[in-house]
């Protein structure tokens, strides 16, 4: 029998096999051939579990009797204080029998070694010499045959007792053929004996050290297309022998379940990169962030040379996983200064925002009644204001960091998911419109507008109108904010804090200079009945912002389809679409947005739902994907996050897949400011 298959040989009790880390019980395949393989090799294992009797405790073959004899080759015979030297354990193997690599393939278990060394003594880990394909219909194994020497560095401690030192090695390892055998022995060797036995092994270790395989740190990322499992490699041309010419490419995973094993690698060789096809395993490449695995190429004259490498998931594996690898809106950053500037940048175009304005305006056209009789009060509002401001927008960092420690996936404007809030600053909106329109006065908090900003309980009126503007201000995300966010939400807390109070500076900054600085001050037109008329017009946006929101409560709380982006246009986004649109050969374009996101809804508007949008789009064979953020959806704030964002709007284009190479080229992140010509140039190549 060739050894157990994994989903079974992990649900034996046997107490002496060493179980390799593998899939819980049962292995749920169902890929190909998979039934027939495990009927096959559940035949093995009822048709061959005599031999395994001996499990349950250890073989006591001599070492002449076993099929795997096994030598502990010490580098030298003696040692000093503070040196290394390599221990080989050689395993010579009988004819037709073979062993298993550490990850065995379809079935089998690898070598166990366990160490009893001398005080002070450490033993690193296995080096694992180049495996071979080993086949035995259906299956296919990695392992040895004829012989194969592992390597062990040895590291001796600075204080080293006198006389002999003696080392202890038990194995546990199966051999197979067409039955497995598990064989069991102890081994020893000495060091620094008067009399030593035996001839050196230095120059035998060396030449092993040759068959192990080279580590090198290429760039490396592995995907899924179409069924089939694919690496691409860029490597060091002068130190890579595998290339167009080579008699043979070998690709050993140390992770199981990726591959099909049976399965035979396609590569293509491309401007320093190495682009490996093969058949996808059973295992889910979800579960896999990291992957090292073995190349081996073998030359005309059959020397093989294997390279050891990690290779990290690709960017466009699955949605679940979207790193994105170029931006275009030059928001990405991992510089604190740049963030700084960014989160300042950002502040300031707040003030543009509909919600904002008016706000802003109103406390604008209150200095023109006191900054000339009274410029020091004038400068005290504008502190207030600011501090009201800068305040918010640290609890709205604290909160974010408090959530994010406990496990909650949220990002910019996470409050407004929740209806309570949403209608809530719906009703309050209503009434700064009612206010302004002049139906009622309001002289306290949000209300501290004319004369009674003179007077000293004005500041606090200031204050509070500094949290209602940053309160205003959450449903949109300006340009330079949103890679300034992101930054913030990934260091410490304490640089968190500081890239969000440079957030409210921004936002308060054109007050505050206005309320500093004269010069600006006599810009502002002169007090007159015109303020009256003024109110009255702002209170229209504010109208305009109370029904939007409550459109966006109603949204919340009442269950709808998808939203109309996506009726109009695509088709709603989740992890699995994203994944089949990329398998595919189309460009595809990701839109993520909100009910209660103004940026968002402009953007969709002025730059996507427009005919020659629309045409594009279909003439372009574009797959159109949106995102729904109006409330908590955890897989698109992960797709936020993966993608250095934490907030809407985010577009993400993905361009078509080279026909070469059969790679697409890297996912960009569009502007979060759109105009139809901005989307025209992505669609068709041509990059801003």
């Amino acid at each position: 029998m060739q050894g157990f298959p994994r989903a079974l040989k992990e649900c034996l009790p046997l107490d002496r096999v060493l179980l390799y880390s593998g899939p819980p019980c049962p292995l749920g395949a169902s890929k190909g051939d998979s039934i027939l393989r495990h009927l096959l090799l559940l035949s093995f294992l009822i048709l061959g579990l005599w031999p395994f009797s001996s499990f349950a405790a250890p073989d006591a073959n001599t070492q002449e009797e076993k099929l795997v004899k096994i030598r502990l080759l010490p580098e030298r015979a003696t040692v000093k204080g503070g040196e290394t030297l390599w221990v080989g354990i050689e395993q010579s193997i009988a004819p037709h029998w073979h062993t298993y690599w550490r990850n065995p393939g379809d079935s089998g278990t690898p070598p166990r070694i366990v160490w009893t060394l001398p005080e002070g003594f450490e033993i690193e880990e296995i080096l694992w010499p180049v495996p071979e394909k080993l086949p035995y219909e259906p299956l296919l194994n990695y392992g040895y045959a004829g012989n194969a020497v592992f390597l062990q560095k040895l590291r001796v401690p600075e204080a080293l007792p006198e006389g002999p030192l003696t080392f202890s090695a038990e194995t546990e390892i199966l051999v197979c053929k067409e039955e497995c055998i598990p064989e069991y022995g102890q081994y020893t060797f000495t060091l620094n004996d008067s009399q030593p036995s035996g001839t050196d092994s230095g120059a035998y270790l060396k030449a092993a050290l040759e068959k192990i395989p080279l580590s090198v740190s290429w760039p490396a990322s592995f995907t899924e297309k179409n069924g089939r499992f694919v690496l691409k490699i860029t490597h060091d041309p002068q130190k890579f022998l595998c290339d167009e010419t080579a008699g043979d490419i070998a690709f050993f995973p140390v992770e199981w379940g990726l591959v099909d094993n049976t399965g035979v690698p396609q590569t293509n060789f491309s401007d320093g990169q190495m682009i490996l096809h093969q058949k996808r395993g059973d295992r889910p490449l979800e579960e896999v962030e990291t992957l090292n695995g073995v190349i081996v190429c073998q030359s005309g004259d059959g020397t093989r040379q294997g390279f050891a490498f990690v290779a990290e998931k690709s960017a466009v594996l699955a949605a679940s996983f979207p790193h994105i690898l170029r931006t275009t809106d030059g928001e990405r950053t991992d510089n604190i200064w740049v963030a700084l500037i960014f989160a300042l940048l950002g502040g300031l175009v707040l003030n543009l925002m509909p919600c904002v304005f008016p706000v802003l305006s109103i406390k604008a056209l209150s200095l023109v009644k006191i900054a000339e009789k009274h410029p020091e009060t004038a400068r005290m509002h504008g502190l207030s204001y600011s501090a009201g401001v800068v305040l918010s927008f640290v609890l709205i960092a604290a909160v974010l960091i408090i959530l994010k420690a406990g496990g909650a996936q949220i990002g910019w404007g996470f409050h407004l998911q929740n209806p309570y809030i949403t209608g809530g600053l719906a009703i309050l909106l209503l009434l700064i419109g009612l206010n302004f329109s002049g139906v009622f006065a309001l002289r306290t908090s949000f209300g501290n507008i004319g004369g009674t900003l003179a007077r000293r309980e004005g500041l606090s009126g200031s204050f509070f109108t500094g949290v209602l503007a940053a309160l205003v201000a959450t449903p949109c995300t300006a340009p330079f904010m949103a890679g300034a966010v992101a930054y913030a939400l990934l260091q410490p807390a304490y640089i968190a804090f500081i890239v969000f109070a440079a957030l409210g500076v921004g936002l308060a900054l054109p007050y505050l200079l206005l309320s500093f600085i004269p010069a600006l001050q006599r810009l502002l037109p002169k007090p007159g009945r015109w303020m009256e008329t003024f109110r009255h017009i702002l209170a229209v946006p504010m109208f305009l912002a109370a029904i939007w929101l409550f459109w966006v409560f109603s949204q919340q709380v009442m269950p709808r389809p998808h939203p109309a982006e996506i009726m109009s246009l695509g088709s709603a986004y989740s992890e699995a679409a994203l994944a089949e649109a990329l398998e595919g050969d189309d460009p595809v374009f990701v839109e993520m947005t909100a009910a209660w996101c103004i940026t968002c809804k402009v953007n969709h508007a002025i730059a996507i739902d427009v005919p020659s949008t629309r045409a594009l789009f279909s003439e372009m064979k574009v797959v159109y994907l949106v995102g729904d953020w109006t409330n908590e959806d955890p897989a698109i704030t992960k797709f936020l996050s993966d993608s250095g964002r934490n907030g809407v709007p985010l577009y993400i284009f993905y361009g078509v897949r080279n026909p070469a190479t059969g790679e697409r080229p890297a996912a960009v992140i569009l502007p979060q400011i759109l105009t139809p010509h901005i989307v025209e140039r992505f669609i068709q190549g041509e990059i801003l």
